[in-house]
């Protein structure tokens, strides 16, 4: 499957389609490889510009970057225990399950993106897509914020619900299904 059309742009990436692996560097000093963090659980990916248009977005996953860790760890918890309950052996990914959230910032320089990061006091990736590469393979143009999630099996899953009402509860629903007596309750 060609990630490119002709003119050079990038045709979008619909969920569940296989997220591209990339490696990007970041504000925080080192590269970020989406290989390397999918291995220990979900990755949260939110596509900005420098500017200030993505700051809502980023600051609302700063505040719930707990929940995201609380999220991932219960999902593993809830494995474990169905895997007890039906007496198949349970198989551990990797020493730790996370949630990684990692900012892609378009912008010309990485004193703009570590700038960014300071501003807001970003406690997790955020990442300097320097010529649109990353961007442009997930089909995301500049100008437009957009938020994703990675499996760790890599399946990507778009939520432009969050984008629009700033509100993290879809995200965290993927990474952590209700049960399903939690939804026959709630009906």
């Amino acid at each position: 499957m060609a990630l490119f059309r002709k003119n050079g742009s990038a045709a979008p990436l619909g969920s569940g389609a296989k997220a591209p692996n990339f490696q990007l560097s970041s504000a925080q000093g080192g590269v970020f490889r989406l290989d390397m963090r999918t291995a220990h659980g979900p990755v949260v990916l939110a596509f900005v510009d420098a500017g200030r248009e993505g700051d809502g977005l980023l600051q609302l996953l700063k505040e719930h970057q707990t929940e995201f860790q609380r999220a991932a760890v219960a999902e593993r918890f809830r494995a474990r225990e169905k895997s007890r309950a039906s007496g198949e052996a349970y198989l551990r990914i990797g020493p730790t399950v996370t949630t990684t959230v990692a900012a892609i910032v378009r912008a010309e320089s990485m004193e703009q993106v570590k700038e960014l990061q300071e501003r807001l006091r970003l406690p997790y990736y955020v990442l300097w897509d320097e010529t649109d590469w990353v961007s442009g393979m997930y089909g995301v143009p500049k100008g437009k914020t957009a938020v994703a999630l990675v499996q760790s099996d890599r399946t990507l899953r778009w939520f432009p619900e969050v984008v629009e009402s700033l509100q993290m509860e879809p995200i965290l629903q993927a990474i952590f299904p209700p049960r399903e007596e939690e939804q026959s309750s709630g009906a």
